[in-house]
């Protein structure tokens, strides 16, 4: 093999080192992407979760204007009508005590309601789990784009594709320098941003248990007297 044979091969075998280091990078990013999806995944089905239950305890609650009087106590918007109505209601979800109907009405309330406040603060301990690690990844992103020329890349990708040079040799044309930076572009990452993965969507903040209880305890017994066998479905 002459010196330029021998040149050219070991140019040759440096270029596919390049490009097969890019590759296995590029997986690894894309797992890392996959990651963060599945947890905002995680994120909205929680909410999705959260919203049933909010129903249920609409359906517990009975009266719209209970209801919205309730909801408006605990800071929270409340459910859909049509929600409330397709909700189903759970026997034994929460522990019922009381001896008598307005003491176990009120003690059902409360435990629909403390689901409500502890899945909204899981909630949000699942959203900053997954902005932290949309931040490693971001980090991972800005580290694979440092460490890779891409535009010395694209050209490496093409000169491996001698089909497509020669078609452009027998035309009589060159690659423009937009369709190199197009090239380019495609063959990098764009850091994560929270807004677009509704990771910067406002989540349900309810009221602790015990203020909203300390507070809307007439109303209940209102509810009961409007209807007295409010909340029964669920006994």
């Amino acid at each position: 093999m002459g010196d330029d044979a021998y040149i050219q091969a070991l140019n040759q075998a440096v270029k596919q080192e390049i490009v097969q280091n890019y590759f296995r990078e590029r997986r690894i990013i894309e797992e890392e992407i996959l990651l963060v999806t599945e947890a905002v995944s995680g994120l909205l089905g929680g909410l999705y979760a959260w919203e049933k239950h909010r129903a249920r305890l609409g359906r517990a609650l009975g009266d719209a204007d209970i209801r919205e009087k309730f909801f408006d106590a605990a800071g929270i918007i409340p459910p859909r009508p049509e929600s409330v109505a397709s909700a189903a209601p759970a026997v034994g979800l929460t522990p019922i005590r009381g001896l008598t109907r307005a003491a176990r009405y009120a003690s059902l309330i409360q435990g629909l309601y403390k689901v409500l406040v502890d899945e909204a603060a899981g909630l949000e301990d699942e959203r900053q789990r997954a902005i932290k690690l949309m931040k490693e990844v971001n980090q991972d992103i800005l580290a694979f784009e440092a460490n890779h020329d891409l535009m010395m890349l694209e050209s490496y990708l093409r000169s491996m594709n001698p089909d497509a040079l020669q078609k452009r040799k027998i035309l009589g044309v060159n690659f423009t320098a937009k369709e190199k930076a197009v090239s380019a572009e495609a063959l990098s990452f764009k850091p994560l941003k929270a807004k677009d993965m509704i990771l910067e969507d406002p989540l349900p903040k309810p009221k602790q248990v015990s203020q909203v209880m300390e507070q809307v305890g007439g109303l209940l017994k209102q509810a009961l007297k409007r209807n007295p066998q409010a909340g029964a479905e669920f006994f």
